[in-house]
């Protein structure tokens, strides 16, 4: 007997456990999320319990800076779920909450097509509330659920870097670009093999360029394996990385590139790109989707794109009839990342601006004052 929501539950009481569930141990989107999240809480004040699901959901690859304890016994208390939808039920579940407990649960519900899936609608039962991290989220749900939804951004905030890991600076030195993706979220919405071909087709290797791609669970993913080998071959310029790394390694992996760049069809936030502003380095992205309510013409390079309908020949969405997403314009991208390597004061300017947007804007305020309204 799961908990059924109840949208006049009562808000956060400061005198009862704040909990934030999720795939601690996890290097994947989710659960930096979350990680993202508590970190966020308790430099607000907030003495939040960090509850990690990584082991019940069956995806242990790292381990948690965070302070893991079990889930607090008590009959009522706050919860912030961050979790795929479908694992909603088996996480209340491994939590121990019942339907005669008196918890608020809000779900931190991420999604990247125009449509949700019409096997989630259901799962808001359990739900108090959902919050998601854009407003293009936000509306993807609104018309088919009816509990408060509310758009809550991921707080990102850039570490410290010591004096070996200084982000890299645009004025010198080779122009280095990232990608980043996971092949569970779909290497084809990620859309790697055009970012790939955007910058073979950009720069030959007499320009003194690199290009990195970053990505996790490629094995998984034999077709796309072979589609990328293809794509690399005979370019000694990149680089390819399949593995999970530390929060640390992955941030001074993002500062010592200038430009992370994404080809993606559809993002539901798009946290990469914001932790790469974040350092003063240059988002190059579609202009489409949940990236675009922290990007815009001053902070970053969005590319210009034309919207299709969704097809995944992964498999990994199984889309709703009707559902659309991106298509980058290959050719004004090339165009693009050339200009910005010729133009590195440019490029430098915009990497500032980017830093400072993000500071002011994903600095965690909104996901506070979420919680206490």
């Amino acid at each position: 007997m799961l908990p059924r929501g109840n949208a006049k539950r009562a808000g956060f009481n400061p005198s009862e456990p704040l909990v934030v569930a999720g795939m601690f141990r996890t290097a994947n989107g989710l659960g930096q999320a979350a990680r993202l999240g508590i970190r966020a809480l308790k430099q607000q004040g907030y003495n939040p319990v960090a509850v990690d699901l990584s082991g019940t959901l069956n995806q242990i690859d790292g381990h948690s800076e965070d302070t893991l304890q079990q889930m607090p016994d008590a009959s009522s208390g706050t919860l912030v779920l961050h979790t795929n939808a479908p694992e909603t039920r088996t996480a209340l579940r491994a939590l121990g909450l019942r339907r005669w407990h008196n918890w608020r649960i809000i779900g931190y519900w991420a999604w990247e097509l125009s449509e949700p899936p019409k096997e989630w609608l259901s799962i808001a039962e359990h739900l108090d509330e959902i919050w998601t991290p854009s407003r293009f989220v936000t509306e993807a749900f609104r018309p088919f659920i009816d509990i408060p939804i509310r758009t809550v951004a991921l707080p990102v905030r850039a570490p410290e870097f010591t004096p070996d890991d200084t982000p890299a600076r645009f004025d010198t030195g080779p122009l280095r670009c990232l990608i980043m993706a996971d092949g569970r979220s779909s290497f084809h919405r990620k859309n790697v093999l055009s970012a790939v071909r955007i910058y073979r087709n950009a720069f030959s290797q007499k320009d003194d360029t690199s290009l990195t791609v970053k990505l996790r669970n490629v094995t998984e993913y034999p077709e796309f394996s072979r589609d990328l080998t293809e794509a690399v071959r005979g370019d000694d310029s990149i680089t390819i990385i399949d593995e999970s790394l530390s929060d640390e390694s992955r941030w001074n992996l993002i500062a010592s590139h200038h430009v992370m760049l994404s080809a993606h069809r559809s993002e539901g936030f798009g946290l990469h790109l914001a932790e790469a502003m974040s350092v003063g380095r240059v988002a190059m992205a579609t202009g489409w989707s949940g990236n675009m309510e922290f990007m815009n013409a001053e902070n970053s390079v969005p590319l210009p794109y034309k919207l299709e309908a969704v097809k995944d020949p992964y498999g990994v969405y199984k889309a709703p009839k009707g559902s659309i997403w991106a298509r980058v314009d290959e050719d004004a991208s090339i165009e693009a990342i050339r200009q910005l390597n010729k133009d590195r004061e440019s490029a430098g300017r915009i990497g500032q601006a980017a830093a400072d947007y993000i500071s002011a804007n994903l600095d965690g305020a909104g996901y506070v004052s979420a919680l206490d309204s």
